[in-house]
């Protein structure tokens, strides 16, 4: 009895010191993911991009996705809010954009911020903030990457959220997508681009 438990606790401990965002780890296979999913089958979408219901949940997210090729398995992990409806000034959006920020700067450091507008849009006043957005005038995002002086832990190459927009021109609504891409995902590139 006490070595079975002992068998277990030491698996237990080994999946945990090696499992990434959303319990996940780079290159799982959907098997494994359904595993660690209890159970619950990713859902396919198209070519190797998946749904799926993680364990554990974030109250900022509603919708989760994932990328597993079949030869490196998971290399991509997409998170997404539910829709946010800013003003103008794009108030809501970039107050959702800070807390996730400020939330995974704690695990990962701080990122690099980007906030560029197109110097030729016409949207550049603070109360056309939003609109620059939903036109593609304005580029919001933060990004935390590998390099030679910072490691990113759980084998990952980049972390990155990124306020967008979608919808008609008229009434576009905002979101938060948050995006971890694993150390495997240039070799699931290479191996597209050899058809070039």
């Amino acid at each position: 009895m006490k070595k079975r438990f002992l068998v277990g606790f030491l698996i237990f401990l080994t999946f945990s010191a090696f499992a990434g965002p959303f319990g996940l780890r780079m290159g799982m296979s959907l098997d494994e993911i359904t595993d660690v999913c209890n159970g619950v089958e990713p859902v396919f979408i198209e070519k190797d991009f998946y749904s799926f219901t993680p364990v554990k949940t974030h109250p900022l997210f509603k919708y989760y996705y994932i990328h597993v090729d079949p030869a490196e398995g998971l290399y991509c992990i997409r998170v997404l809010t539910d829709d946010i409806k800013p003003n103008e000034y794009g108030t809501e959006l970039k107050d959702s954009f800070a807390e996730i920020k400020n939330r995974i700067e704690k695990v990962y450091g701080k990122p690099r911020i980007v906030d560029e507008i197109d110097p030729n849009s016409y949207y550049k006043d603070d109360n056309e903030w939003f609109r620059a957005l939903a036109h593609g005038a304005r580029r919001y995002f933060a990004v935390w990457e590998t390099s030679n002086k910072n490691k990113l832990k759980d084998d990952l190459e980049l972390v990155g959220i990124m306020a967008k927009t979608y919808g008609p021109d008229y009434s576009p609504v905002g979101y938060i997508a948050l995006e971890y891409y694993f150390l495997n995902t240039e070799s699931v590139e290479d191996s597209q681009d050899d058809v070039f």
